[in-house]
Parts: structure tokens; C-alpha cells; sequence
């Protein structure tokens, strides 16, 4: 998925996207009078797509909270936001492809895929953990 497609997907949910000046962080997402994602000015490229992504997890599954919220709760919501990132920017479907392709270094599947090495890490443990991968 791309930027574009995320920032569309965003606009028929009704979650409202504001590119701000952000000085200690790259985002938040806030609920007040609907959902608002802030984004740094300076975000670009796929840094600013998986940013995106995330924050559109927090919106979709609900997971603002605030930073007085116990430690178990904020990581459930993180958790919850990186999941639905996963999905949307390796979807499993997609990723079974392309192991069937002989695509297997997770470097080339975050080129496939256009997201980051960091990410495509994260996204093949998390798919391994929950057995998404288990029947290639």
C-alpha cells in the first residue's frame, strides 16, 4: 500500500491528517472531535508511509491513550497499531507470493514491498509468532 492509497483510506474513515512542526516526535494521533493524525513536516518517503500506517492502527483499533496510561496499556496500543501496519504494508497473501517466487531475503522482500529492512523484520516475526506463515 502506498502513501497515497494510505492517505486515502484515512480520508474515507474520516481520520484527519495535519502535517505539523514536530520537534521530539515523528507523530501522534489524538482523539478530539474526531481522529487527528499529526505528522512531522519533515517525514518523507517510506519512513513517512510506515509512519502513516502505524498511526492509522491506532485509529482503526482504537488505540489512543494517554502518556500517563500504565506501561501494559500503551503497549498494547502500540502492539495493536504495529499489527494492523503489518497487514497493510506486507499483506500475508502478498508475502506467501512471493515466497513462492523465491523471494526470501527479508531485504528483498522490503524492496517488493517498499517498506523498510527494520519493518519487514518485524512484520516476519510477527507473522511467524502468530503461525501466518506456518503453511507457506
Amino acid at each position: 500500500m502506498s502513501t497515497e492509497e494510505l492517505m486515502s483510506y484515512a480520508e474515507s474513515r474520516g481520520h484527519r491528517i495535519h502535517y505539523i512542526n514536530l520537534r521530539e516526535i515523528k507523530a501522534i494521533t489524538l482523539e478530539s472531535d474526531g481522529t487527528h493524525i499529526a505528522l512531522s513536516k519533515a517525514l518523507h518517503g517510506v519512513e513517512e508511509k510506515e509512519i502513516v500506517a502505524h498511526e492509522l492502527g491506532h485509529c482503526e483499533y482504537g488505540g489512543t491513550y494517554n502518556r500517563f496510561s500504565p506501561y501494559d496499556i500503551s503497549a498494547k496500543a502500540e502492539r495493536r497499531a504495529d499489527k494492523w501496519a503489518y497487514l497493510k504494508l506486507v499483506p500475508p497473501g502478498e508475502l506467501r507470493a512471493a515466497f513462492r517466487a523465491g523471494i526470501v531475503e527479508a531485504w528483498e522482500l522490503a524492496e517488493r514491498f517498499e517498506v523498510t529492512d527494520e519493518l519487514m523484520v518485524k512484520a516476519l516475526e510477527y507473522y511467524m509468532e502468530v503461525g501466518v506463515l506456518n503453511n507457506r
